[in-house]
């Protein structure tokens, strides 16, 4: 006889009557996933570790089980949507994902389609943000916009007349791979990981330069904390450590060049900034405004606009539910 508890969720779960959407996130650290209605309201939602430090086959055998668990929980579901960091071709090869190396050329597509009968829809991570930012979120109003999410590592994504750019081999947007310093020594390992704005403005990256700059400044509060990811950076500023305020606009100062870059390039002057660690004070946009309105063509530097994205832990779930409906209608 099943718990009450269990036939309490059961019950919550079968009033659904309307078709709904599963959307999973893959990150370098964690998996979000969520089951969405067709208006796009988020019925469920859930988060875990992506263990990724176990290998690419248990991450496989793992989603494969997430997959058939939300299907018996929620069994109308109508489409599935994946996003992944790294570049994503159109039959859903993961031809690589710069922070989980194992990931290269893995048909996730295959694998999953050799399972599941329904459609499915597999794209970059960023993509799946910005659709849910111009669908749903800070991008609705908007015709055009770049989006970039500052997390693990440094995402992007290109909306153009209301449709994501993807670009001849589906990488468009890979903002996070400007070359920024073109004076770094070249990584043989990884070349075209040199000097490039994901190397400067990822969340690991963040942590390593702030702790490098406050070595000589014994007054700052970072010390008291003995950790300087993003997430103290902030809590930092928000008691007014003018050290912290200092690392915020560094921060700034290489979004608003790698922005400023990007703009020039596409003759777009709105961004939309996602992930988690752009939920930062205002001290890193205001930054790279100020940079934007110094470095970038005039008519970009006249109507610049850097808005903070509506969704936040959920944008990576919710756009690929969204593609994934999209997928299944058309």
């Amino acid at each position: 006889m099943p718990s009450p508890r269990k036939k309490q969720t059961e019950i919550q779960e079968d009033i659904f009557t309307d078709d709904l959407y599963l959307g999973i996130d893959i990150g370098a650290s964690n998996l979000k996933y969520g089951i969405i209605d067709a208006s796009g309201k988020i019925i469920y939602q859930r988060s875990q570790s992506t263990n990724a430090n176990k290998g690419l086959e248990y991450m496989l055998v793992s989603l494969k089980r997430l997959i058939m668990s939300m299907q018996e929980r929620f069994p109308r579901i109508k489409a599935i949507g994946v996003g992944v960091p790294g570049i994503v071709l159109d039959d859903g090869t993961v031809k690589i994902s710069p922070n989980m190396p194992e990931w290269v050329d893995v048909p996730l597509g295959k694998f999953l389609t050799n399972v599941f009968s329904l459609p499915i829809s597999i794209d970059n991570d960023a993509n799946c943000a910005a659709y849910a930012e111009m669908t749903l979120g800070a991008g609705k109003n908007f015709n055009s916009f770049i989006y970039v999410t500052l997390g693990t590592g440094v995402g992007g994504a290109i909306v153009y007349n209301r449709k994501i750019l993807k670009g001849e081999h589906n990488a468009a947007g890979e903002l996070g791979h400007i070359i920024y310093n073109p004076f770094e020594a070249l990584n043989s390992k990884r070349p075209y990981r040199t000097g490039v704005l994901e190397e400067y403005l990822g969340k690991n990256q963040i942590s390593a330069f702030a702790k490098k700059f406050i070595k000589d400044k014994p007054d700052t509060i970072l010390h008291k904390y003995e950790k300087t990811d993003p997430y103290f950076i902030s809590e930092a500023v928000e008691k007014g450590d003018e050290v912290a305020i200092e690392i915020l606009r560094y921060i700034g100062h290489i979004l608003g060049i790698g922005l400023a870059t990007a703009m020039n390039l596409l003759d777009i002057s709105v961004a939309i900034i996602g992930g988690g660690v752009a939920l930062a004070p205002d001290q890193y946009i205001e930054t790279a405004i100020e940079t934007i309105k110094e470095r970038a063509l005039p008519h970009i530097a006249e109507s610049v606009q850097i808005l903070r994205a509506q969704f936040t832990k959920e944008s990576g779930f919710i756009g690929s539910a969204l593609l994934a409906k999209d997928y299944g209608e058309s």
